[in-house]
């Protein structure tokens, strides 16, 4: 009985890490919702990367580049799926589908669609979970006026041919 106990705490802690995680993924959301970049960079290591095609090291290089891209935005709204976290300890990585809506203050009648991954790379610091590195990979998007944007796509996307189907 002692073992089947020990795997039942292991599993409990282990949800509980992730669980964690998961709230500090949707609480960086949140903040940047808020159009709080300060407290969205307060999620991130004192030396943690952050990767918004460029990378900014430290919450401050990380809130001022932040503070840059959310200037353009009246308001944003952002969900996340497809999350999976895997811990090593008092490290992990994580990653999750996000799609953001943007209504951009240039151009109010026509929302921007975003959807990628955040890519993360978290520890644990005096015993809370903080991003080392979070990268935004953008896998599409629809500008203003339908323009879809540039994007790397899915990372680790298989390359192959398509075979043709007939889906009448």
């Amino acid at each position: 009985m002692g073992d089947s106990r020990l795997s039942t705490d292991k599993i409990i802690m282990e949800l509980a890490e992730k669980q964690a995680i998961y709230e500090l993924m949707a609480h960086y959301a949140d903040r940047i919702d808020a159009n709080d970049p300060k407290g969205a960079a307060a999620c991130f290591a004192e030396d943690g990367l952050g990767v918004y095609w460029q990378d900014c090291i430290g919450p401050k290089a990380i809130e001022e580049r932040l503070i840059g891209i959310l200037d353009r935005f009246h308001a944003t709204s952002h969900h996340l799926s497809n999350v999976q976290i895997k811990l090593d300890g008092d490290t992990a990585t994580a990653q999750a589908y996000v799609y953001a809506f943007h209504r951009v203050k240039a151009d109010m009648e026509n929302p921007m669609h975003y959807w990628g991954r955040w890519v993360d790379e978290l520890e644990k610091v005096d015993g809370e979970w903080k991003f080392k590195r979070r990268e935004v990979v953008g896998i599409g998007s629809i500008a203003r006026g339908g323009d879809d944007l540039d994007h790397p796509g899915h990372p680790g996307r298989l390359s192959r041919e398509a075979a043709k189907a007939d889906f009448r």
